[in-house]
């Protein structure tokens, strides 16, 4: 099975679901790391090539990176991360898959992971908001803006909740 947005859903969607901070990675990076130092969060997820080589570049401590190898659908160069466990799934684009779905809640168990997706990770930002412990960072990049953060809470997890239960459900099989 796998969820898909109603279209309804794609202006929610496209707009951040956390924090902005502006700017190009060398801007909106320090701004991540003086926020990380304020708020000590209890784990870093990142979702996206491009904040995940960046976030690694800087040496900040990631617990889960989601990439697809690819940036604005044009393939990046091998990411060569130093994960303790490496997952691979298949999520088509548009959709969230639930081998991605239980791939997120699993790799979110290990100390390191990195989860490599066949298709488009830019969904699995929800799966990762809703999985995440508390208090946990889940960044992503939004597109020609910045970097976004959003923090997992009881009340940001009951608003993606809310949103992946009115999507549409696709059987696969």
């Amino acid at each position: 099975m796998r969820l898909r947005p109603r279209p309804e859903h794609i202006p929610r969607l496209k707009a951040p679901l956390g924090q902005l901070l502006t700017g190009e990675p060398e801007e909106s990076i320090p701004k991540l790391l003086r926020l990380i130092e304020q708020e000590k969060p209890s784990k870093i997820v990142t979702v996206g090539d491009i904040v995940s080589m960046e976030t690694w570049k800087a040496g900040l401590r990631v617990d889960l990176r989601i990439v697809d190898q690819r940036s604005m659908r044009k393939p990046v160069g091998p990411t060569d991360f130093p994960p303790t466990a490496t997952y691979r799934v298949k999520n088509p684009a548009g959709v969230i898959t639930t081998q991605a779905f239980q791939a997120v809640k699993m790799a979110l168990t290990q100390r390191q992971a990195t989860i490599f997706v066949e298709g488009e990770e830019d969904l699995l930002v929800l799966p990762a908001i809703v999985e995440s412990p508390d208090n946990t960072y889940v960044l992503y990049g939004q597109p020609s803006e910045g970097l976004v953060v959003v923090k997992a809470t009881p009340v940001k997890k009951a608003e993606i909740v809310a949103l992946l239960s009115s999507m549409s459900r696709e059987n696969t099989g």
